[in-house]
């Protein structure tokens, strides 16, 4: 996971001054140019309405380590979806699926080969201002995503750029563009002053987490200690201390070649300068024929 990480995470940003900013959109309008001309020009960038990213990924969760299969589905302007899997114990595996359909939270969980009496809850749905805030953060990262793919906003965020500077370390130095675009959505973009290929993604966030608990039960299903069950996995969430806004940075390498535009295979993610997640995408498909349901709420 750190193999980037290890060349890049001591990346400190090199102070642009007054000349930085004077260049201001002018010079964010050049690099970005540049660098969508190395992934392989306007036309064939204009031609992505949707991927679809398979693979593996890893993810250090507190003393947890979680691995498994991930989908990422993407449908321009305004779709993603994301589908994991994990097995928190023996041959049991859990499906959940998170993304949003335009003003829709989509939010799915599926159980295979689970043992009788195993029981398994993850958070709640959100409601009220708490789903108004989950849409807002599924937007921003699907836009996140799309930044990371294809160096492009959605239709549904469009966002202004500005010149940030150069940044570097010992063998490594880098442009930087800063995203900015609605509801308060920020990100700085990393482009390598070689390849003029996006390096990475830094962006204030929440650190993600997961609340899970599993319990398995003897004997037929009982309704009163299902409840009891439930309630004591509601304590637990609230027990939780609230969420802080963390430094979160996003390491995009291993570019190949899909359909004419270079698209990066591995991601890492550091929260708080911690490594956190790697993602491998074995394949990547452009334009995918997208089922009709791939989309809906489930």
């Amino acid at each position: 996971m750190q193999r980037l990480m290890i060349s890049l995470i001591s990346l400190a940003m090199t102070l642009g001054g007054i000349a930085a900013r004077v260049d201001g959109d002018t010079k964010a309008e050049q690099l970005l140019a540049q660098a969508r001309q190395a992934l392989g020009g306007e036309k064939n960038l204009n031609k992505v309405q949707g991927l679809t990213c398979t693979g593996t990924y890893e993810r250090t969760m507190g003393d947890r380590q979680l691995s498994g299969e991930l989908t990422i589905d993407l449908q321009l302007p305004d779709k993603m979806l994301r589908t994991e899997t994990m097995n928190p114990m023996g041959d049991m595996t859990v499906i959940v699926g998170q993304g949003i359909n335009g003003e829709k939270l989509l939010r799915s969980q599926r159980t295979v080969n689970g043992p009788p009496g195993a029981v398994i809850r993850m958070g709640t749905a959100p409601t009220g201002d708490a789903e108004a805030q989950a849409i807002r953060s599924a937007r921003a990262d699907m836009t996140r995503m799309v930044l990371a793919l294809l160096l492009a906003s959605p239709a549904s965020m469009p966002l202004d750029y500005a010149y940030g500077g150069e940044a570097q370390a010992d063998d490594a130095r880098a442009e930087v563009l800063d995203a900015k675009g609605p509801g308060s959505f920020a990100a700085r973009i990393f482009l390598d002053q070689k390849t003029h290929r996006p390096l990475m993604l830094q962006y204030r966030g929440v650190a993600p987490r997961v609340v899970m608990q599993t319990q398995r039960m003897e004997g037929p299903p009982d309704p009163a200690r299902a409840r009891q069950a439930e309630d004591a996995a509601h304590a637990a969430a609230a027990a939780q201390p609230p969420p802080q806004l963390v430094d979160i940075t996003l390491f995009l390498d291993d570019y190949k070649p899909v359909d004419g535009v270079q698209i990066p295979h591995h991601f890492s993610r550091s929260v708080d300068g911690k490594p956190t997640e790697e993602m491998t995408f074995k394949t990547i498909t452009v334009n995918p024929a997208f089922k009709a349901d791939t989309f809906a709420a489930k």
